[in-house]
């Protein structure tokens, strides 16, 4: 899961580390395992999905664990600036609302349908009646291909700085609905 996590989140994640087999090591304690759906193939992790009712946390940083794979200065500045973004519990979060979290296929399963599958397993199993999904880059094409097709929509567009957009190639993070029928 953290090959995947590492793969996908890669262009946030290039300031601690250029090495992507220490930064799967560094975020491999993370996963709050009951909040994730997994597809396997041949023994593989294929793809994953958190889906939380958004109070319940879907990952939990560890600093001492951050520190021992990407050294003291750089893991603590992980600790502090990623517990903000992936640990932040949402304000006002709605009733009957599922929150998708932390969308990742493995590289060698791209394009084969694993985070449709896995999606539309969350939306067939789980009790909510809207689902949202925060922050996807407006410039990860295939992610939002994606999310189109499976019926999810924008409802909020958060433009970042242009120091910070241009350094990472995004203009804007993109807030989407999805509503069962």
């Amino acid at each position: 899961m953290s090959e995947i996590f590492t793969e996908g989140f890669s262009q946030w994640l290039g300031y601690f580390s250029k090495d992507k087999n220490k930064i799967a090591k560094a975020f491999a304690h993370m996963f709050v395992l009951n909040q994730f759906y997994v597809a396997i193939t041949n023994d593989k992790v294929a793809g994953m999905t958190a889906c939380t009712d958004g109070k319940t946390l879907s990952v939990r940083l560890n600093k001492k664990e951050l520190r021992k794979h990407l050294g003291f200065f750089k893991g603590s500045m992980a600790g502090i600036f990623l517990k903000k973004e992936f640990e932040a519990l949402f304000e006002n979060f709605p009733p009957n609302t599922g929150s998708i979290e932390f969308v990742g296929t493995a590289s060698e399963f791209r394009g084969q349908g694993v985070a449709s599958q896995i999606i539309q397993h969350i939306f067939e199993n789980t009790p909510y009646k809207e689902y949202v999904i925060e922050e996807v880059a407006d410039t990860n094409t295939p992610a939002m291909r994606l999310y189109k097709k499976l019926g999810f929509e924008e409802y909020k567009r958060k433009p970042l700085p242009k120091k910070i957009a241009k350094k990472n190639g995004i203009n804007n993070l993109l807030s989407l609905k999805y509503m069962k029928k």
